[in-house]
């Protein structure tokens, strides 16, 4: 062939074949709708659609990679062997899935049953490596633009690194399987007994009567050197309050009569003699297993404590109308429960009753009621019920009232009858709000700390500066336009300042039917009878004002523990308390679906991402390394015609 002088060196490099990468993609996209199919679908017909047309696109393009390494010769058919082999392997993967399903055990027809776990842990490890000698290999071979001067070298170690890892994972997965299945662990967690929280110490400090704190313990005993320095800080807040040591075995008395088992027990007692009243609380014997308590200590503490010295009280809680609920019984989430607000009560010694239609409520409330509770109802009272609560504060009780303006709660006319309207539209505010969701719907978690004089906020306002109290989709309350009945006087103890709006559309943004305006969010309401008793209300415009999302908030807990006091004349019924307790996180399913996904590929995608980038760079400086180091072209020779020899060395160069 004749050529001309400086052909070869105008000559266009050849690129790397596009089809292989096509195939790659393709075959990844086919494992996709296997996954899809088998762990998101699960069954029906769309389930049967992606996972056996993802596994035939899988081998399809492992087919048509197959032929492209057939068209290839010298090092490049041998590096399209290479990646050929990662097909097989993933291709491999699949097979060994479906032997490990019901199915494809059924028609294994094996008895042995060690046969599926090992089935099930093989796969995918085997498909680990495959996909990660893949993805390392492709991307080495794809970046090489000369492919009749393929690096091998380079394609070996991309491989040999992209199975490293794979199988690294593997090793650590399996690890962790095998502790797991001997149940080997290691408590590395922090560790610290709970100290005495502010309202324990004011608990202790109000003590009208000695009470003794017993710790039933040997000598020496690491679990007691932890509950020392708690109850010596306690026992120093009131000289009412002693603090001894016996062992079990020396003192049979106090053993027999109050029925304690053995040491490892704090024994709470007052009085003396036969009449004596006794509290117990088991810890333990060994540091490992009394940690959990010694975590959450103040509040057993406290719950003993105020059954041995307060007098058993009850409150009842109205039923059949969907109320907020502790137990989640009418579908609520977690945080929009009261678990925490009906511990609170039992520690304070208040006990629960149901007050509904089978209990009477449409005739009368029972008689001796010390309260009642009406916690965010969802289904309209009776209007038979609504009368027997109104007669119930004008002879003397005590009532307690959360409700959301959103909701049919039927309580129109308890409201009438106490001179109180709630007006249409959930508060909103465009600067005096929490961020959760980081959306416009975070506009309704409206804060403030606005308290007036009433008893009801003493502790939150005379802590206003640092602290404020939060409505979820709360409303406001006003007098009626008619003004207050004979006998009945309100107050607002909370309010809001002027950058509220009530959101009547439920768009979360101020329309120009819905000016800025002060909102009240609690009404306190005393009733006089002609007999001069007197019957306080407690109405609050938000039903979610004790519920877990926000009575952890001192603001609000504050404010709970003050109306209780005004209700019932009992201290601290909801109050601070420590703990070191690790609070548990729950998600909804499909929060939980985004955690896996998100932790299982979304966190070692930038890694991987950042490894090719490093790799690339790499690459490409080793390149123009070797550009520099390769020994320059000698001079094309002169003349008219070439040697037969090099006419044929320019042919096969170009």
């Amino acid at each position: 062939m004749a050529m001309t002088p400086g052909s070869t060196r105008n000559a266009r490099p050849q690129t790397g074949d596009v089809r292989g990468i096509v195939t790659s993609v393709i075959f990844i996209l086919g494992l996709v709708m296997v996954f899809v199919g088998e762990r998101v679908i699960g069954e029906g017909a769309a389930q049967k659609f992606f996972a056996h047309g993802g596994a035939g696109l899988a081998t399809l393009a492992t087919a048509a990679r197959a032929f492209i390494g057939s068209q290839k010769s010298g090092p490049a058919q041998k590096i399209e062997r290479v990646v050929l082999g990662a097909h097989v392997g993933a291709l491999l993967a699949l097979v060994l899935y479906a032997f490990s399903t019901d199915a494809g055990f059924a028609l294994l027809g094996s008895d042995n049953e060690r046969l599926r776990p090992m089935l099930s842990v093989l796969w995918p490890a085997v498909l680990a490596v495959a996909l990660a000698t893949l993805l390392f290999t492709e991307t080495a071979w794809q970046r090489m633009l000369h492919t009749d001067a393929a690096d091998q070298r380079r394609i070996r170690n991309a491989a040999s690194s992209g199975a490293s890892l794979a199988l690294a994972a593997v090793f650590c997965v399996s690890l962790n399987f095998a502790a797991h299945q001997r149940d080997a662990k290691r408590d590395l967690s922090y560790f610290k007994t709970t100290e005495p929280s502010e309202g324990t110490q004011q608990m202790v400090a109000a003590l009208g009567e000695p009470v003794e704190v017993v710790l039933v313990y040997p000598e020496v005993n690491e679990v007691k050197s932890q509950l020392l320095p708690y109850f010596q800080e306690i026992a120093a807040a009131s000289d009412q309050l002693t603090l001894t040591e016996r062992d079990h075995a020396l003192s049979p008395t106090l053993a027999q009569q109050h029925r304690i088992r053995g040491n490892g027990f704090i024994v709470l007692l007052k009085g003396e003699g036969e009449s004596q009243q006794a509290e117990s609380m088991e810890i333990g014997m060994e540091l490992a297993a009394a940690r959990s308590r010694l975590r959450t200590l103040d509040g057993r503490f406290r719950e003993s404590f105020t059954r041995l010295t307060k007098v058993r009280r009850e409150i009842h809680l109205t039923t059949g109308h969907r109320e907020r609920s502790a137990s989640g019984d009418t579908g609520d989430d977690r945080e929009l429960r009261l678990s925490d607000f009906m511990t609170a009560l039992r520690r304070s010694n208040i006990t629960t009753r149901p007050l509904g239609m089978a209990h009477g409520l449409a005739n009368r409330v029972p008689e001796g009621a010390p309260a009642v509770a009406v916690i965010g109802p969802r289904d309209a009272l009776l209007p038979e019920e609504c009368a027997a609560l109104v007669e119930y504060v004008k002879s003397g009780g005590r009532l307690f009232v959360l409700l959301d303006p959103d909701e049919d709660h039927g309580l129109g006319p308890l409201l009438d009858a106490l001179g109180l309207v709630l007006l249409e539209g959930q508060l909103a505010s465009e600067r005096s709000h929490l961020r959760r969701t980081h959306t416009q719907a975070d506009r309704q978690l409206v804060f403030t700390n606005r308290y007036s004089a009433h008893p009801t906020v003493t502790t939150a306002n005379s802590n206003h500066s640092r602290l404020a109290t939060v409505v979820v989709g709360g409303g406001a309350l006003k007098r009626r336009p008619t003004g207050a009945p004979e006998g009945v006087n309100i107050d607002f103890p909370i309010r809001t300042g002027r950058d509220v709006w009530r959101d009547l559309d439920g768009d979360f943004a101020r329309g120009d039917d819905e000016p800025y305006e002060e909102a009240y969010l609690m009404a306190a309401v005393t009733v006089r009878n002609e007999s001069g008793d007197e019957g306080r209300a407690a109405i609050i415009s938000d039903a979610d004002f004790v519920s877990d999302q926000v009575l952890g908030n001192p603001g609000n807990g504050y404010v709970a523990a003050d109306v209780f006091q005004w209700l019932l004349g009992e201290e601290q019924i909801v109050s601070d308390e420590t703990s070191e307790q690790d609070i548990r996180i729950e998600h909804t399913r499909d929060e939980d679906k985004l955690w896996f996904y998100g932790t299982s590929f979304g966190a070692p995608l930038p890694i991987l991402a950042m490894g090719f980038f490093v790799a690339a760079r790499r690459g490409k400086r080793a390149g123009v390394k070797r550009d520099r180091q390769a020994p320059s072209e000698p001079p094309a020779p002169t003349g008219e015609s070439l040697s037969s020899e090099t006419a044929r060395r320019r042919e096969e160069e170009e």
